[in-house]
Order: C-alpha cells, then structure tokens, then sequence
C-alpha cells in the first residue's frame, strides 16, 4: 500500500538539499509550506497560514487499496540525504488536534526509486489524542532500531541516501475529513532524544560499564538490541541482547539506544 502511494509521489520529482541537524520549518509566513506541499495534489494540505501548516484527510485516490484519509505530508526539498553521517535521531514537531478523533502518525523515509524498487523505511507510531486540543510537542525516532524497511535496498543503505520523508495517518478510523495541524517541524540529533520521546511502560532501564562491556538491566521485558552512537549521533555498532563491547571505543560519552522484546526503546548516556 506504501509503495504504491510513493510511486504517486515520487514521478517527476528532484530531491537537490542535504537535511541538517536544527532544520526547522516554522510556517511564519502565510502560503509558504517551506517543501511539506503534499507530493500528490489529492493529499494537498489545506493552508499555511497563521504560523503553523493544516493537513487534513482526503478520499481515497486507489479505493481498496489505498485507505481515505491517509493524511500525509511530503518533503523532499530540504528532508533527503544522509541520515547516518549528519546523526538524524527523530523528527520532532508540534501538532494539536481539533478533530475530536485520535490520529496514529508515523514516519516514513524512502529513496527515489519507482514501482518494485521503492524501498520505505517505516517508523514506530505515535498518537496525537484527541484531548490534543493546543500545540503539543511530539517526537518520531528514526534511529535504525525504530524503523522497519520494506524494499530492495537495505536500511542501512536507505538512510545514507533517503530522498524525502512523509509524515503519515496509519489509522483509518475517519472518514476523510479529519485535519491536524503542525508547527515546528525540526530534525534532532540521537543526542537530543531523551526519555520522554519513547514509549516505556513500567520499566527501569539501568546501564553501567564493567570490564570492557555495556551492560544493561531492565525491571520488565528482556533487552532485544543494544546501539550505540557517539556525541555527535553517528552510529557506533549494534549487538542483540543486554550486552555490548565496548573495549574499542575511545574515552568519552556515548548514548545507548536500547530496545526491548516489545518494541520499547529508551536511550541512556553512559561514559567509556
């Protein structure tokens, strides 16, 4: 269904910017989208005006098989690039709802290739509650332990090279008339991800090194994964279970970003 929906998006289309760490798109100025024009005119999004961007849902362009009301934005003007050497960790954004109807979002990034050979990256959700009446600030981590890759290409060698990114309704609870609206929507560092950007239930999530090794201990659910970034977000190595090697790394702080069995992800700094 994704696939089909970028091959809509992608035709005719250049991606000519590297994304940064700090870029922000503020919306100050009525009638600028600063790139987040939805991709496909049947998505549009409905203004930019007074400071912040209005998205809503649209009937379905390929019944059965694309949902009504998808709600996406696009931007491949200045969101492609290399994910993994700039250190993108999330996409952080305000958003309120006036809609009366919870909205599930997700990110997705993908390269500009067409038909079969479009390969998506699909982030963990999050929820924007319909009680999100005022501006609330929301994180989506596109770290690789966030994101699920469908395509030809692997995801490491997606985020070296993604040509845009798509902010995008996963439920299909409406009836297309829904709207959300977003304001600030800025790229962050793995650095900049804290706590409170995940989603952990009932867990202390403890780490500490000790005898050349990371180790990590959880009250609840089992450890899956561990990654490890350095300062500046680039990505350092990736070990399955609640251990990892850290013997070659040089002095200096590191952030862990640490999985669980149920998809949970929570990030530690810790000092080597």
């Amino acid at each position: 269904m994704k696939k089909l929906y970028i091959l809509f998006i992608l035709l005719a289309q250049v991606s000519f910017a590297q994304i940064s760490i700090g870029q922000i798109s503020t919306f100050t100025g009525d009638g600028n989208f600063e790139g987040w024009n939805n991709l496909n005119s049947t998505f549009t999004p409905v203004a930019a005006a007074g400071g912040f961007l209005t998205a809503d849902g649209s009937p379905s362009i390929l019944p059965g098989t694309i949902p009504p009301n998808r709600l996406i934005i696009d931007n491949i003007t200045n969101w492609g690039g290399d994910y993994t050497s700039v250190g993108v960790g999330g996409i952080r954004f305000k958003a309120r709802n006036l809609s009366g109807v919870a909205m599930d979002l997700a990110v997705l990034l993908f390269d500009d290739q067409a038909g079969a050979n479009i390969t998506t990256a699909e982030s963990t959700t999050i929820t924007i509650p319909a009680t999100a009446t005022g501006f609330e600030t929301y994180t989506i981590p596109v770290i690789p332990s966030a994101l699920t890759v469908n395509g030809p290409k692997t995801l490491s060698n997606l985020l070296i090279d993604v040509f845009g990114v798509s902010i995008t309704r996963v439920d299909n609870n409406g009836d297309g008339t829904e709207s959300l609206d977003f304001d600030d929507i800025e790229a962050v560092s793995v650095a900049q991800l804290s706590v409170t950007d995940f989603f952990i239930n009932n867990t202390t999530v403890s780490v500490f090194v000790n005898a050349g090794f990371l180790n990590v201990t959880n009250n609840n659910n089992a450890i899956k994964n561990i990654s490890i970034y350095d300062i500046t977000g680039k990505l350092i190595s990736e070990t399955s279970g609640n251990k990892a090697n850290v013997n070659a790394l040089s002095n200096g702080v590191y952030i862990a970003l640490i999985q669980n069995n149920e998809g949970e992800t929570v990030s530690r700094k810790f000092i080597k």
